[in-house]
């Protein structure tokens, strides 16, 4: 009995609030204006928003095309440039003989030049 009448009491409380809200608002909007320009009005309002909006996509989406135009173009050029570096097509032994070559050539100059058996400079 007492629940019945702590829900009526709250429900009426409930709608007193809900009117009072309504009327607040009602009082914060301003009426519409009832003439044949309305629409059109309320449309040219619409669209002076929606433009904003508009133009921040077409923009974006442009971005987005100019992106995937360079990664596709990008993808391509790697695809067709085929060439290999020197030193993945020799083997570990060859590239070996080819250090100790140029370092043996190296060596053999300086020790002319140390025991003066380079005399071809004078």
């Amino acid at each position: 009995m007492w629940d019945d009448e702590l829900r009526n009491h709250s429900a009426e409380g409930l709608e007193r609030e809900l009117d009072r809200l309504f009327a607040a608002y009602r009082e914060a909007c301003e009426p519409p204006e009832p003439s044949p320009n309305f629409m059109p009005r309320l449309w040219e309002k619409i669209e002076a928003r929606r433009s904003v909006s508009y133009s921040f996509t077409r923009l974006s989406r442009a971005l987005i095309t100019a992106a995937a135009a360079i990664c596709l173009l990008l993808v391509v050029l790697q695809a067709t440039s085929r060439t290999t570096p020197v030193f993945y097509t020799q083997s570990y032994v060859e590239a070996l003989a080819e250090a100790s070559a140029a370092d043996a050539t190296s060596s053999f100059e300086i020790s002319l030049y140390e025991v003066g058996g380079g005399d071809h400079y004078q």
